[in-house]
């Protein structure tokens, strides 16, 4: 039986021209299915692969994963629904008081 993960990804997008060289990030929450949380891992890096295309000013892209920033098991069951299904969810400990305004 496989569970479902929500897997927050980090990819490096690079594009190298003659004037400049930059480098863009993105965070990415995917969701995969998996029998236990240790084959995330080998599933994720097995799939993406880095791509490499011209982008829109002719210039040679590379999309790179980065890393697996976190991994998640769902608990909702989304077979039913996607509507309001938890996806991601991260708690954030601080050693002060915080408000939100």
């Amino acid at each position: 039986m496989y569970k479902i993960f929500s897997v927050k990804l980090l990819f490096e997008h690079i594009s190298l021209s003659d004037t400049l060289s930059n480098k863009i990030y993105e965070e990415t929450i995917n969701i995969i299915r998996a029998a236990k949380i240790e084959d995330v891992d080998p599933l994720v890096k097995a799939h993406y692969k880095d791509v490499t295309y011209k982008n829109i000013f002719g210039e040679e892209t590379t999309i790179k994963l980065v890393m697996i920033l976190d991994v998640f098991e769902l608990v909702d069951d989304i077979e039913e629904t996607l509507e309001f299904v938890e996806v991601y969810s991260q708690h954030i400990i601080v050693d002060e008081e915080v408000t939100i305004e």
